[in-house]
């Protein structure tokens, strides 16, 4: 029975390590930033000829709502990661006390 418990424990704690590791990739990570980033540079651009050009305001519209949905996609990853992060470590203090005990 003891024997048990430790490889419960053992798996537990190992499987919060790797929850908290993939939380802090995600958190970290650049992936989402430099599409921002470009959208940010081109979306001035726009922005000075949407009103000499009618077909191009409908595009810079476009622009916009994709800068935000961009910073609602980057605030659910990183919402995602930080719950990642502390449900390993809940995971890990949950195998600590397993093996402790």
């Amino acid at each position: 029975m003891q024997a048990v418990k430790i490889v419960m424990g053992c798996l537990i704690f190992i499987l919060g390590v790797i929850a908290s590791l993939c939380g802090l990739y995600i958190i970290l990570r650049k992936e989402y930033q430099e599409a921002v980033r470009t959208l940010s540079s081109q979306s001035p651009k726009l922005a000075i000829k949407s009103p000499m050009e009618e077909l191009v305001k409908p595009l810079a519209d476009t622009s916009v709502q994709l800068m935000e949905t961009l910073n609602k996609l980057i605030q659910t990853a990183v919402g995602v990661g930080a719950f990642l992060c502390l449900l390993g470590s809940g995971l890990c203090i949950l195998g600590y006390w397993m093996i402790s005990n």
